[in-house]
């Protein structure tokens, strides 16, 4: 398990020294620096997530509809659009590196 430890680190270094962990980190940072903002960014993000993990129980469409126009102005903020566009490709980074380890290990 040791060996796995250490080339799980140096992964997880690898990451943060990636441009797309500086780019979301950079953008993280900026919108800290107004916490009310980042604040209201956070519960966005929540609220996304539970939208679109959440069952279709025939007014998914509507809620989601409901949310993008309730959300439109703080979405469309250059810093929070930034922000969540670094955020989205880091998140796909990450899943992209979940993919390979586990088609690697022919893992089913």
């Amino acid at each position: 398990m040791v060996e796995v430890e250490n080339e799980l680190y140096a992964l997880v270094v690898a990451v943060k020294h990636s441009d797309t962990y500086k780019e979301y980190d950079r953008w993280r940072n900026i919108l800290k620096t107004n916490p009310e903002l980042f604040k209201r960014v956070n519960e966005y993000r929540t609220e996304n997530y539970k939208l679109q993990t959440s069952e279709d129980d025939g007014t998914l469409e509507e809620r989601i509809e409901k949310f993008a126009a309730e959300n439109e102005e703080l979405s469309e903020e250059p810093r929070v659009r930034a922000f969540l566009d670094a955020e989205l490709a880091l998140c796909r980074m990450l899943q992209e590196i979940t993919n390979r380890v586990v088609k690697g290990i022919d893992f089913e």
